[in-house]
């Protein structure tokens, strides 16, 4: 028995650490998934059993393999292996985290126990950063700067809000509802003080993807409070000037009105004008892409010819996921971001109206995962870095083993 325990917690503490190191830890991207796979195979050199995976399961690796394989084709084309080997590596490692999560027999317990602490760890870690270091914009480690740190704390808190139905049923329902809205307001008060700006337009997605799971089948008074409350914690966000939200909205719709006047200022102006200069460089090599390395060179031609504004050369990625895939990796990157993205709509959808709580929670967080990203890589390439390809694979590979775990094989 105390063999069984140990590896239970075991398998629970490397689960929860997929969820809480990619925004707590240093190299918590890459630390976390490691010790999934090395936890994972020591149990299954205990006690080997055959991988019979789900179709989404089977579809998902399929999707991940594709993307490591459009990075490394792209790599060996241009002769910048080097170049592609860290978002390669990042992609076939979240691919090998999906039969990983199911050999560990997910709990859905973990996966919002890990939510709870990533969300309320961001969110003091930022309050920290705010108050005590004086820095301007809340961040993580390494790579991880203000912008992929904030909208994933904001992704963080959104699904903690996801969970409230699953923890509404459990026998410690008190203990979970406040341990998952203590994750959800640390990481949106993160997500504030980080200073991001483009991830918040996820929120009307957001709430339709909440709207359709839960609140259409309440009373239409309580729909209202629901949301009134919701305005309520947004426009106090929004308002209190330690935030930094309101100053920041201000000068993007100042940048973005010099930009439609012919002055692109400041970072919307110069967002927009990368994407204007992707679009006039993806003809040129639609197929294999310029290169990990030569979008930048390619872009420095452009402004000697003065076709795009000055400056524009200084950025490495075209600060758009879907542009950035097809000009630096070509169109086979492109199709393969465009199945990761389609994947879990075709999963979770149909499992919103679900009776079961448990199942219609993880749904919600199951298309909250790619609506979010598909929000934050309108305004940065969230994909050009290891770190957002680990968190939305090894998030889906969580997901997809907790609903294989509740629901049975497919």
């Amino acid at each position: 028995m105390p063999l069984v325990t140990e590896r239970s917690g075991a398998r629970a503490l490397v689960l929860m650490l997929l969820v809480v190191g990619p925004l707590l830890l240093p190299l918590g991207h890459w630390l976390a998934p490691m010790a999934l796979l090395l936890v994972a195979g020591l149990g299954w050199a205990h006690r080997p059993v055959p991988f019979a995976g789900t179709r989404p399961q089977g579809l998902a690796m399929a999707a991940l393999l594709s993307v490591g394989a459009a990075d490394l084709a792209t790599g060996l084309w241009h002769g910048e292996v080097a170049l592609a080997l860290p978002t390669a590596g990042a992609a076939l490692l979240a691919a090998a985290m999906v039969p990983a999560a199911t050999l560990l027999r997910p709990r859905l317990a973990w996966w919002w126990g890990g939510l709870t602490l990533a969300g309320a760890g961001s969110g003091l870690w930022a309050l920290w950063q705010a108050g005590v270091a004086g820095a301007s914009r809340a961040n993580g480690h390494g790579e991880v700067n203000a912008i992929l740190f904030g909208n994933l704390a904001l992704l963080t808190g959104l699904l903690c809000l996801a969970g409230l139905g699953w923890a509404w049923q459990q026998s410690c329902r008190r203990r979970w509802l406040v341990a998952l809205l203590l994750g959800a307001a640390g990481g949106l008060l993160a997500s504030a003080l980080s200073g991001t700006r483009g991830g918040w337009l996820a929120l009307p997605l957001a709430t339709l993807v909440f709207y359709c799971a839960y609140l259409r089948s309440w009373p239409a008074r309580w729909r209202w409070v629901m949301v009134g409350a919701v305005a309520i914690v947004l426009a106090s966000l929004y308002l209190a000037p330690q935030s930094g939200v309101q100053q920041r909205v201000g000068v993007a719709m100042e940048e973005a009105v010099d930009y439609l006047a012919g002055e692109p200022n400041g970072s919307v102006g110069a967002r927009l004008e990368m994407y204007r200069g992707a679009l006039l460089l993806i003809p040129q090599s639609p197929w294999m892409g310029r290169g990990h390395g030569g979008y930048a060179e390619a872009m420095s031609e452009l402004v000697e010819q003065a076709r795009v504004a000055p400056g524009l050369d200084r950025y490495w990625h075209a600060h758009n996921d879907l542009l950035d895939a097809w000009v630096r990796r070509g169109l086979p990157a492109l199709l393969a971001l465009l199945a990761l993205y389609l994947l879990p709509f075709w999963v979770f959808t149909p499992r919103l109206v679900a009776t079961d709580p448990g199942t219609r929670s993880l749904a919600v967080a199951g298309l909250l995962l790619p609506v979010t990203f598909i929000d934050f890589g309108l305004s940065y390439a969230f994909f050009a870095y290891p770190i957002g390809i680990l968190v939305y694979g090894g998030w889906l590979a969580l997901l997809l083993a907790c609903m294989a775990s509740s629901q049975g094989r497919d």
